[in-house]
């Protein structure tokens, strides 16, 4: 293996002609912020520039494969205003849609927890392999709408994707995922790391060129069902959610009662 290529929150290695990016921030349960996805995005570059890899496995260290996007700090919508709000998740978008676009087959290798943002960079992997205990989940408080749930209702359809994004901080585990068809294999946790690996080096035998060609003949398919546009246009949602009413009376929530209290004011106290 030869000697890792760190940006500091995302590392990545070489094996032979298969990549690993791992996602490095385990004090944070790899939560993304602005630095993070930069270096994903130059990692990536990197990858690409690098003719002997064939393959790439993205995924977490620690306990989580990704909680979402680091809300602590930054500044607020109303700070930055309806046009850089826009661009700030659009270049989010634009970093998981470099995933999508990635001229080599990716792979997702999702244990722990996935929370919300999180969701998109697994589902913007061409083929997705989640532990069967793994905790995906949408933001536990409502202050945005369209961002996450464009992602899913691609992949699982309209229903599903309503039913999650509908109740703050809906979950699912692996297993389930993987019968919504969010995912293509759910594992013990035990398996996932070697199904992962095994699945690279299959498809590594396969030349590069072609797999080139496969990932985009593929890929054209969604594109022309409308993919791409609904990926971008969810930024749009996203940032016309942050100026409504009930958003703003969520983040003065948080203010007064901290993340965790704002939290439980929505969640029904048990029966």
């Amino acid at each position: 293996m030869s000697n890792p290529m760190s940006n500091d929150s995302v590392v990545l290695s070489v094996d032979g002609m298969i990549g690993t990016i791992l996602l490095n921030r385990p004090e944070k349960l790899n939560a993304f912020n602005l630095q993070m996805l930069s270096d994903l995005r130059s990692v990536m570059d990197k990858a690409q520039a690098d003719p002997n890899i064939r393959v790439l496995i993205i995924k977490g260290a620690g306990r989580a494969f990704s909680v979402g996007m680091d809300i602590e700090g930054g500044s607020t919508p109303a700070e930055l205003g309806v046009a850089a709000d826009r661009e700030r998740l659009q270049a989010c978008v634009e970093v998981f849609l470099r995933v999508w676009d990635f001229p080599k087959p990716v792979i997702a290798q999702v244990h722990g927890f996935c929370c919300a943002a999180a969701t998109m960079l697994a589902l913007s992997c061409d083929i997705t392999l989640v532990s069967e205990d793994c905790r995906i989940r949408f933001p536990s408080i409502p202050i945005g709408g369209g961002f996450v749930s464009s992602f899913w209702a691609f992949f699982v359809g309209p229903k599903k994707a309503k039913e999650m994004d509908f109740i703050a901080g809906s979950e699912v585990s692996g297993a389930e995922a993987q019968s919504w068809g969010w995912a293509n294999h759910a594992l013990p946790v035990a398996d996932l790391e070697p199904r992962a690996k095994r699945m690279a080096e299959l498809i590594s035998k396969t030349p590069s060129d072609l797999l080139r060609m496969k990932k985009l003949a593929i890929n054209r398919v969604s594109e022309w069902q409308g993919f791409r546009q609904a990926m971008l246009a969810g930024a749009e949602w996203d940032t016309l959610s942050h100026f409504t009413q009930g958003a703003t009376e969520m983040r003065e929530r948080i203010v007064t009662l901290g993340l965790k209290g704002a939290i439980r004011t929505m969640q029904v106290p048990p029966a």
